[in-house]
Parts: C-alpha cells; structure tokens; sequence
C-alpha cells in the first residue's frame, strides 16, 4: 500500500475518543523489541515535534515528527503484510512518525530516518516500525537544517 504525505496530514489529531495517546508496539521498535507500548505527547507549541515515550519514569523516549508538509514527496510503501498487521484500510487511517536525531557534529540541523518510519492506525492507535518497500528512494538520516527557521 502506497501511504501518501501531503501538508494536510501533518495533523497530529488521534482518535478523539481515546483518552490517552497510548501506542501499542506488538513487535516493540527495532533494537527495543520489548517495548509494547509507549504514549505519544506533544505540545502544540512544539509542532510538529512530538515525544513517543515510555510511561514508566525515566524509561525510554524519542523525538518524533509527521513528515507531511516537512519532507516533500516523501511516499511510503508498506508490504501486505503490514497492512493486514496494523488493519490499515487506507491512508487515511495512518500515521506516520519518522524517528529525529540530533547529529553531535551539525549544529542547527536534524536527522530523520526515512527509511523506517513508525506506522500507526489512528483508529486502534497499533503502531509498527516498518522498513519501507521504496526504501532506496530515502535515507535513514535525512538531515533537515533547522538552524533558526521554524519549521
């Protein structure tokens, strides 16, 4: 299934009738395969930083962001397999949070990994972390410079 990204869907609106923004990982993130469940928090301030974080104090966290409107033409593909496994029926049921870093040697500037972007049901709020099949097209640390400008 082809996910497209548009500017309009950098909403980082859930499931209104979820009281809390809890994602469920069956198979964890890669290199965290225990972690099954982590909650997605934002400030709306901070748009369109997001943290994806473990409940537990002081456990795990990443800096998130949906690539809609941020990285033009960014297209994701996902097998069969992933679509069944998440209940995707199409787009416009998913997420897609692409994991940051903060490069030690480039001041100014965030890496986002493409290539194995977080996919979420917004209904279910499942997420899995997919290496996507149109990965050549991308990079797992795409760098953004973010040096003064608001993204």
């Amino acid at each position: 299934m082809k996910l497209e990204v548009d500017d309009d869907s950098n909403s980082s609106e859930l499931d209104k009738t979820n009281s809390l923004n809890i994602i469920n990982l069956p198979t964890g993130l890669f290199g965290f395969s225990e972690i099954r469940s982590m909650e997605l928090v934002f400030d709306k301030e901070e748009l369109p930083f997001m943290w994806l974080r473990e409940q537990e104090k002081d456990g795990l966290a990443f800096i998130v962001i949906e690539p809609g409107g941020i990285i033009p033409n960014y297209s994701v593909e996902i097998s069969d397999m992933d679509v069944e496994t998440l209940q995707i029926t199409g787009p416009e049921d998913t997420m897609i949070l692409n994991i940051v870093t903060l490069p030690h040697d480039q001041s100014g500037k965030i890496s986002l990994n493409l290539v194995g972007p977080i996919i979420i049901n917004r209904s279910s709020l499942a997420g899995k972390q997919c290496i996507i099949n149109n990965h050549e097209q991308y990079s797992a640390r795409h760098i953004l410079d973010v040096g003064g400008d608001s993204l």
